[in-house]
């Protein structure tokens, strides 16, 4: 298609906000409106005659091929989104609606730039899988990842194991002294439990002073209870805070799968079980359902 079959219609695609783009059947631009520079950082003479996969982030190629031939095809697509590169380098979420002219044997498309929706429903995701205070996994995140570590436990026949956690006399702190320093000290187990686990397990946080770790591809019980114990040990480093030094210890109780469960109730349960019965045995200490 010659770019001059469009020049009629500059004047009205100036006026237009969202980036119009013409795209041969080759993938080569061969016309953009004048919002292309204010979306994607390029003036409309460095992208004419290039192929769109110079500036489609590279992560999204595959899935832009695929609707590319959907659209060449005839099927018109008035809603795909992928990511292009700004020319300053950072990612642009776009919505493009587009179809295939067969008369002009080019492709239409507008696009909308949807970065900042996308990055707002980016952080309500997070904020609905997320405890605030600690920014650990909360409880529905944790149930999703169970379930997830379930289904390859027993897809390889491999072992999971659920570790339940709760800080010993923890509404002793929040009643002597104040909420502000029960939250720190919450923060400060966290961030102690972290440092004793993989990249690979998943720290989560119920609610309250209670805490779930799982942990996948250990070589037996012993080392998942060794390792239980380094986080009693690690939590019982004394906490300087509001002028008091605190001490801190755990009830944490273990359960795995399939010895004692085959799903996200069962392990929360015989997990939980088995945390009570260290906790009524004095707490600071560990047990195996």
């Amino acid at each position: 298609m010659k770019i001059e079959q469009f020049l009629h219609l500059e004047d009205v695609l100036e006026l237009i906000l969202d980036t119009v783009c013409v795209v041969d059947k080759t993938n080569k631009l061969v016309f953009v409106s004048a919002a292309f520079e204010s979306m994607f950082g390029y003036k409309p003479e460095e992208v004419i005659g290039r192929s769109v996969y110079d500036f489609v982030y590279s992560e999204d190629n595959h899935k832009t091929s695929n609707i590319v031939e959907k659209i060449l095809h005839g099927q018109t697509q008035p809603s795909f989104e992928n990511r292009w590169v700004h020319k300053s380098g950072k990612i642009i979420h776009v919505l493009w609606s587009a179809r295939w002219s067969e008369q002009h044997q080019v492709r239409i498309a507008v696009a909308h730039d949807i970065t900042e929706r996308k990055k707002m429903e980016q952080h309500l995701e997070y904020l609905a899988n997320h405890d605030p205070l600690t920014k650990l996994p909360n409880r529905a995140a944790l149930k999703k990842c169970l379930q997830v570590s379930l289904s390859t436990a027993k897809a390889n026949n491999t072992h999971l194991y659920l570790l339940f956690i709760d800080l010993d006399n923890f509404k002793q702190i929040n009643d002597n002294h104040n909420h502000t320093v029960g939250d720190q000290v919450l923060e400060i187990v966290a961030q102690r439990l972290l440092n004793c686990v993989r990249d690979t397990d998943i720290v989560g946080r119920l609610g309250g002073d209670e805490f779930v770790i799982l942990l996948d591809n250990m070589s037996s019980k012993e080392d998942v209870t060794k390792l239980a114990n380094k986080m009693c040990l690690a939590v019982e480093q004394p906490v300087s805070l509001a002028n008091t030094t605190l001490q801190l210890s755990l009830s944490i109780g273990i359960a795995a799968y399939p010895e004692h469960g085959a799903n996200y109730d069962s392990l929360m349960q015989f997990a939980d079980e088995a945390m009570y019965k260290a906790k009524k045995a004095g707490g600071n200490r560990v047990i195996v359902f």
